[in-house]
């Protein structure tokens, strides 16, 4: 098997969530955020995870060929440290169900300071009612 060839380090995202301010009922975790769901870096390979169609349950998407998905894929992972996709994996069916983006914006006000956004927050409708939501914004707060 090889090692899949994430946007950023999966590193970043052992954060607290108590550093978020998402509150949990049922515990979930990043370790433990529901069976058979991982949470983890967009990685090139989720093109064929169903990543594109999950976006479609949000916005319009287009028709992205598989060369273009890799250009942006490049573009994104060669700003470091501005683009940070996390994604929720159903690991036994290879399917991308959730996702969220922070994109940190390097400011000259606030002494040369950043500010993240979390944008494009979404959950497949058929795992929508588990706090996946929430998790995926809990872990771009502690990252912003």
């Amino acid at each position: 098997m090889t090692a899949m060839d994430y946007l950023f380090a999966p590193e970043v995202l052992e954060i607290d969530l108590a550093e978020s301010s998402a509150t949990f009922n049922p515990p979930l975790s990043l370790t433990s955020p529901g069976e058979g769901l991982a949470v983890r870096p967009l990685a090139r390979e989720d093109y064929d995870r169903g990543f594109l169609q999950l976006l479609k349950e949000l916005t319009s998407v287009g028709d992205i060929s598989r060369d273009a998905w890799d250009a942006r894929f490049d573009e994104m992972k060669q700003c470091k440290g501005t683009y940070f996709v996390a994604v929720i994996e159903d690991t036994k069916l290879g399917k991308i169900i959730g996702a969220a983006t922070l994109v940190v914006e390097k400011k000259f006000i606030h002494e040369c300071g950043m500010v993240g956004r979390v944008e494009d927050v979404v959950v497949s409708n058929e795992y929508r009612g588990r706090q996946l939501g929430k998790l995926a914004v809990g872990i771009m707060q502690p990252l912003a």
